[in-house]
């Protein structure tokens, strides 16, 4: 396919873009149609949560979701950017674009968009063991459950560094 050597691209959108739900439901559906059985429910994107959507040309590549869980306020009265904490999740990549990197090029984004907006902080959540490798290959270290988890989930976390000039 010609769109896997062309140059991917990240736009911002928001929880409810009609983008941003078409692929999870496509991502909702993948159980069903590699086990069999009925179609599974998607966890809502919550409002508030930033998404990057990736594309090459007009062809949707997957998604990253962005929510700040503390610390979200920036008007100087609330917790240091030490503190600020932002959870990534809702990481799809479409099946035809898996093993080229774009699952570690959506989480480095997300991180990238975090740090911008001031969070020293990133938190994941792993549903599927496969998922940890990544997570532990882009830096993120095994970190006590948090939140409403799956008892066979895997959290993670990583300490953003302040951006360098980069």
């Amino acid at each position: 396919m010609s769109e896997r050597n062309e140059r991917i691209e990240l736009v911002e959108a928001s929880f409810d873009d009609p983008i941003v739900t078409g692929l999870h439901d496509e991502q909702a559906a993948e159980p069903a149609v590699r086990f069999g059985g009925a179609v599974g429910r998607r966890s809502p994107a919550e409002p508030g949560t930033t998404f990057l959507v990736a594309r090459a040309r007009m062809t949707l590549i997957g998604c990253v979701g962005l929510r700040w869980v503390s610390g979200a306020g920036t008007d100087g009265n609330g917790p240091s950017s030490a503190d600020q904490i932002a959870e990534v999740g809702h990481v799809y990549v479409r099946p035809d674009f898996r093993r080229l990197g774009v699952s570690r090029l959506l989480l480095r984004a997300a991180e990238d968009l975090a740090r911008r907006r001031g969070c020293r902080t990133a938190r994941l959540v792993a549903i599927d063991p496969r998922d940890a490798g990544l997570c532990e290959f882009s830096g993120y270290v095994p970190i006590q459950p948090f939140g409403p988890q799956f008892v066979r989930s895997g959290c993670f976390e990583k300490r953003l560094r302040a951006e360098t000039g980069r």
